[in-house]
């Protein structure tokens, strides 16, 4: 008759079991930075845009309910697209303003 199993080795014989179902599994994919961002050509954005004396990535994150970090690529889209111009930029703020056309 066998001898019964210690609870250290069922313990040890469960977590082997574990590991290899997650090797398994694969590599899960992280998507980074795959938020909602509004449309760039949208009505709303552009009239918000328009209201704003100072477009500042902060203050665009705290309007659409966005991340600081969201933002910042949003008006970093909108200047390559030359929608807004940079005013003035430091280490740490950057402040951009609409294109009059």
């Amino acid at each position: 008759m066998p001898q019964k199993r210690s609870l250290r080795q069922i313990e040890k014989q469960q977590r082997r079991r574990d590991r290899e179902e997650k090797s398994e599994k694969g590599r899960v994919e992280k998507t980074i930075g795959s938020l909602d961002i509004p449309e760039m050509s949208s009505e709303e954005l552009m009239e918000q845009l328009g209201r704003m004396k100072a477009i500042t990535p902060t203050g665009l994150a705290i309007q659409f309910n966005l991340k600081v970090s969201t933002s910042k690529k949003l008006l970093e889209q909108l200047r390559r697209d030359r929608v807004v111009d940079l005013v003035s930029s430091s280490h740490n703020l950057k402040v951009y303003a609409l294109k009059q056309q």
